[in-house]
């Protein structure tokens, strides 16, 4: 599912130091795991608890707006008890369109020339 949601980001490519980051990122994160039981696996998201910064929040191009994101996003929450942070491609227009509908605000711009980002933070 990583894999394929990468390749809807053009501009991230190619997608293997996105894979190393991820996998990297798993010994010290919590992660979360979105299933449905006809589908299986439609989303997840990743969280460095130190610092409340969400890694990684993906869903199944199938599942978008069906809430799966906005859950995972609050179970997050709800594990942290305070606002999380994370970073949004700029291009990446739906999902900026779906965090803002969400509440959460920019903080910052972060990035580089080749990736520009959004640092958002949470409601």
């Amino acid at each position: 599912m990583f894999r394929d949601c990468l390749t809807e980001f053009p501009w991230r490519s190619p997608a293997a130091p996105y894979l190393r980051q991820l996998f990297n990122s798993l010994p010290s994160a919590l992660a979360w795991v979105a299933e449905e039981p006809n589908a299986g696996v439609v989303g997840f998201l990743t969280l460095r608890p130190e610092t409340r910064y969400i890694d990684h929040l993906f869903v199944n191009r199938d599942w978008r707006l069906c809430g799966v994101g906005r859950g995972l996003l609050e179970v997050a929450r709800q594990e942290t008890g305070t606002p999380l942070s994370l970073d949004v491609d700029m291009r990446n227009v739906s999902a900026r369109k779906a965090y803002e509908a969400l509440g959460w605000k920019v903080g910052a711009k972060t990035g580089d020339a080749k990736a520009d980002q959004i640092r958002l933070i949470g409601p």
